[in-house]
Parts: C-alpha cells; sequence; structure tokens
C-alpha cells in the first residue's frame, strides 16, 4: 500500500483504502471477541450496559478525533453506534451462553 502523497492515481488510493477497511473490519472483530469475553464478567444481563463505562468512553473517544484532526462529533457518533451494537451483541452472547450452562 502506498502513501497518500506516493499514489499515482485513483487505483493506487482505492486499493489502499481497500486495504484499510479490511483492516477495520478484522479490528472490529477482534474488538467484538473482548466484547463477548467480557460477557463471562457480567453477572447479570442488565449489568452488560454499564452506562458509566459508556459515559467514560465516549468523551475520551471524542478527545482521540480532535487530536488525530478528525471530526470528533462524528467519531462520538460513530463509536456511540459501535458501543450499541457490542451491548447488543453481547447481551445475545450472554443468553446464549448462559443458556448452555
Amino acid at each position: 500500500m502506498k502513501t497518500p502523497d506516493a499514489c499515482e492515481g485513483l487505483p493506487d488510493i482505492r486499493i489502499a483504502i481497500d486495504s484499510l477497511d479490511h483492516q477495520i473490519v478484522e479490528l472490529m472483530r477482534q474488538r467484538m471477541a473482548y466484547v463477548k469475553a467480557a460477557a463471562r464478567y457480567k453477572p447479570t444481563e442488565s449489568s452488560i450496559p454499564a452506562p458509566e463505562r459508556v459515559e467514560q468512553m465516549l468523551p475520551q473517544r471524542r478527545q482521540w478525533a480532535e487530536e488525530a484532526g478528525l471530526d470528533a462529533h462524528f467519531m462520538e457518533t460513530l463509536f456511540a453506534q459501535i458501543i450499541h451494537w457490542c451491548i447488543a451483541q453481547q447481551v445475545l452472547h450472554w443468553r446464549a451462553t448462559r443458556t448452555l450452562a
């Protein structure tokens, strides 16, 4: 993958974007594995959402975005969606593993 400045045309740029998107998907897979692992430590289904943790996470992600020169509002909204999706997946995983036990 070439650096942005080394790209010689749209094909180079598209290859790089596709590569980065693939990495993002892989990172989301890894993140989900941790989300599911966390379900082992949640004593009840109602303990899964952990709103106090979300309250800590979103401002931090917003700050990271600002430091990276990205749109902080967009990134905070994106992470809110990711977090809520992960919570829903963790609930499903928690239920499935408790049913098997």
